[in-house]
């Protein structure tokens, strides 16, 4: 093993997977490497952990700590960090999650918390101004798509996860409880920071699938006959005065008619 890549590689595998003796050889003959390498694998495996741990706080106040370390180790084997960027390292946890077939309340939770991680980290964006608020009442709906703000997300679930997330917040009482398991309803949540702060807003669920169909592009004229296919009575002032009141909208786009 003398090519650099080929220790480097070596290294590399040996530090997530533990097979670092031949490496430790190939650097350096002699126990001292053996130790010196052992020692690095340590500390990369816990500040990996560490990173794990504070990208999904509430999943490890949930599972406990020691839990939480155990499926932190695994991850990494599994999922390496592909970049010295230490942001998109654990993208991957409600994925793995599933895989390990663990309870779908664990995957939902860390899906929840990786919105609210990147919400956390996302640019800041102008509100609508008003000019864009008339464009949108003066024009033909089937002409106007919007953007959904980079600080938004929109989330929909099979039970109302966010019960646990908001019980298990800091500054809440640790009386706060959530009655388990959680009942089987389609949850739909709004994730949004203002203030500096990232908030979870439950929404009724046909609000969120009209809210996933903005972001993937359909014009209003389109998700107005969604939600009147679904609900005759659908009230568009109020969904409208959530948006705006949330933030969730950072601008419009107006098709040219011919």
């Amino acid at each position: 093993m003398s090519q650099l890549r080929e220790i480097q590689q070596a290294f590399s595998d040996g530090v997530i997977n533990g097979t670092y003796h031949a490496v430790a050889g190939a650097i350096h003959p002699g126990e001292s490497a053996l130790r010196s390498v052992a020692l690095y694998r340590r500390l990369i495996r816990f500040n990996y952990a560490q990173v794990l741990k504070v990208t999904y706080p509430v999943l490890c106040r949930f599972v406990g700590e020691r839990h939480f370390g155990i499926v932190a180790r695994a991850y990494l084997k599994v999922y390496p960090s592909t970049s010295g960027d230490l942001f998109p390292y654990g993208r991957h946890l409600p994925t793995f999650l599933n895989e390990l077939q663990m309870s779908p309340l664990l995957a939902e939770l860390a899906r929840l918390e990786w919105a609210c991680h990147e919400v956390h980290q996302a640019a800041d964006a102008p509100r609508l101004s008003g000019d864009q608020l008339l464009t949108i009442a003066s024009v033909d709906p089937s002409c106007v798509t919007v953007r959904v703000h980079a600080a938004a997300r929109i989330l929909r679930a099979p039970f109302p996860v966010h019960r646990v997330w908001l019980a298990l917040q800091p500054g809440v009482p640790t009386d706060e409880v959530v009655d388990l398991p959680l009942p089987n309803e389609e949850t739909a949540m709004i994730v949004t920071r203002g203030d500096g702060k990232v908030q979870v807003t439950p929404v009724a669920a046909l609000d969120g699938l009209l809210l996933e169909a903005m972001a993937d592009g359909k014009t209003l004229a389109e998700v107005e006959r969604m939600a009147i296919e679904s609900q005759p009575e659908f009230d568009f002032q109020r969904l409208w005065a959530t948006l705006l009141n949330l933030r969730v909208i950072s601008g419009i786009s107006v098709k040219e008619t011919a």
